[in-house]
């Protein structure tokens, strides 16, 4: 964890200073993002949302949602109807897909070598699985803090350019403590689980993962009680380590007093590997709430803007979120489990407004039909639609980039924007759009 730790201080850094000169950068270079004002306000978008407190799907409305996105082949699954064994078939594409190593690439600054990349597929430990006919038998894991998901076996980065710090090729997401993941496979140092979760194959670290019995494992795959984190993050404190818990994370909720709640926290056993479990005390506060809040566009809206300003954290890195996972932690508190990736995402069944072969004044006309709340996706970003101020669409989003005149400007933080700053094919982002969505 050290050098995690010390990679987050690095991104940190290099973040701050970032920031430091978007100060000097003029209003022109920022068309498009709303930089202060009461559009970068919550309470303004609800105070002009028109039954933005109407309950969009119930609890029962959601659970049938979320059956009908497992049946839809966009990668999430319903943990308690994993198979064991599990099917080779299933997960081998994903697990011997090594694009993040293909041809040059970067690790600390230096062109990884031949020889490196081969150290790495080694450690892949494929020649470990049976054929892709059979079967492999699932061991049952939780995970005990918030953990990175790999796409390889491997802690440190690889980049596309030796001074990048951002786009980690390898980093594919991240997983809440307390989490349930189903463990396939083990790289050949034993330093990584390959895992099953709700919404991802992937690589976890073996010290982020607690060993259970399936028992064990379904008290967190659906626990009866529990808190969600809808504030941005929460900490809890556990055998001496500050857990951090993103938005959308549970935490089992063992009682309630009229002014704290009990939970249950789970933490690993150093000597055996296994689950064992911890019960504190937490003072009520507005980032905790007992279940699921309830599914209204005015509550998409609020969470959404816990995350204004924060650091794009591509692939969920620097404990934030990148442009898909802003989405999935804002819905995940309201209970809806989503694909992790735009690709997925923009084929997620609901009310679906189609952008393609329309001009520019039906695209607009469209829109403003959409609830606020509803993503708005195009090709590899996707964003939180907002409303319509002086007929003019605006969106919260995690942003990496946008182009003007022809040059990239990398603005990397979650931001308030119109659409009509350029992508790379020099069209608006309301050009680009593809759809728009409301779950339901």
């Amino acid at each position: 964890m050290g050098k995690v730790h010390d990679y987050l201080k690095k991104v940190n850094k290099v973040f701050a200073a970032a920031c430091a000169v978007s100060l000097f950068i003029s209003s022109h270079a920022l068309a498009g993002i709303v930089e202060s004002g009461e559009l970068t306000e919550p309470s303004f978008w609800i105070l002009n949302n028109n039954a933005g407190d109407s309950v969009v799907l119930d609890e029962e409305g959601i659970k049938q949602f979320n059956r009908k996105i497992c049946d839809v082949s966009l990668d999430v699954t319903e943990m308690k109807s994993i198979p064991d064994p599990f099917p080779v078939k299933e997960f081998l594409p994903w697990i011997s897909n090594t694009w993040a190593m293909r041809g040059t690439v970067y690790c600390k600054g230096r062109e990884l070598t031949e020889a490196e990349k081969d150290a790495i597929q080694s450690n892949l430990n494929l020649a470990a699985l049976p054929s892709e006919s059979e079967t492999v038998a699932v061991r049952y894991g939780v995970t005990v803090r918030h953990a990175v998901v790999r796409n390889l076996p491997l802690a440190a980065g690889l980049f596309e350019e030796p001074d990048d710090v951002y786009y980690d090729n390898v980093q594919d997401s991240v997983l809440e403590a307390g989490e349930p993941v189903a463990i396939l496979h083990e790289s050949t140092d034993k330093k990584y689980y390959y895992v099953r979760m709700y919404n991802l194959f992937g690589w976890i670290a073996q010290e982020d993962i607690a060993l259970c019995t399936r028992e064990q494992w379904l008290q967190y795959v659906d626990p009866q009680d529990f808190l969600v984190v809808t504030g941005r993050d929460f900490y809890t404190r556990v055998n001496g380590e500050d857990v951090f818990h993103l938005m959308g994370a549970r935490l089992r909720c063992l009682q309630e007093k009229k002014k704290r709640w009990q939970v249950l926290l789970p933490y690993k056993d150093r000597k055996t590997g296994l689950l064992q479990e911890k019960t504190m005390w937490l003072a009520k506060e507005e980032g905790l709430h007992r279940g699921y809040l309830p599914y209204t566009s005015d509550e998409v809206i609020r969470r959404a803007f816990k995350f204004y300003g924060s650091v794009y954290g591509w692939g969920g890195a620097m404990r934030s979120v990148d442009c898909s996972s802003l989405v999935g932690s804002v819905y995940r508190t309201m209970g809806l489990e989503l694909p992790r990736n735009t690709s997925k995402l923009v084929k997620v069944p609901g009310v679906v407004t189609d952008f393609t072969d329309k001009n520019r004044e039906e695209r607009l006309q469209a829109i403003a039909t959409l609830k606020p709340g509803s993503p708005l996706s195009m090709k590899g970003h996707i964003m939180i639609y907002l409303g319509t101020e002086k007929g003019e669409p605006y969106v919260i989003h995690s942003s990496s980039s946008y182009y003007k005149d022809g040059r990239k400007i990398y603005v990397r933080r979650v931001l308030v924007s119109d659409l009509e700053m350029d992508r790379k094919n020099g069209k608006s982002f309301l050009e680009n759009l593809i759809n728009g969505v409301t779950y339901q």
